[in-house]
């Protein structure tokens, strides 16, 4: 089962997370769904584990491979001040007390940092586990 609340850990309960590679398989723009493939140690001739699915995506930032497949939700407020840093939302929110609980509602930041400390960052409606692609993607 995977958390989907904001503030959890490791919200795919995958254990020793650092131990897997994820990769950038597909970002599908119309849907706006963002796909990793997921890699159990080095061996690029090994096909995925698993792949991680993020829908609703509205923003990502990461490299298109690394190290580490530990994802948490950030606090509404990081995810917040990130859509208001990227430009997604204005400042006029801020004038209204609680006025992005109906965003914060529907968006969360999941947070992941690679073995090399560089933070990654996606937000989303909603992150899956899945073993088994659409006909498209395979």
């Amino acid at each position: 089962m995977v958390k989907s609340n904001h503030g959890e850990t490791n919200i795919f309960n995958i254990t020793n997370p650092d131990l897997y590679r994820c990769q950038i398989l597909h970002y599908h723009n119309r849907l706006s769904r963002l796909y990793l493939a997921v890699f159990k140690g080095n061996d690029r001739a090994v096909p995925p584990v698993f792949y991680l699915l993020f829908s609703d995506v509205g923003y990502f930032d990461c490299p298109v491979t690394w190290q580490g497949a530990g994802f948490d939700i950030a606090p509404p407020d990081d995810c917040i001040q990130l859509l208001l840093d990227t430009g997604l939302v204005g400042s006029a929110i801020l004038r209204f007390p609680n006025a992005y609980a109906s965003i914060t509602d529907h968006a969360r930041l999941y947070v992941a940092t690679t073995a090399t400390e560089r933070p990654i960052r996606i937000i989303a409606n909603s992150a899956n586990m899945v073993h088994d692609l659409p006909a498209q993607l395979s």
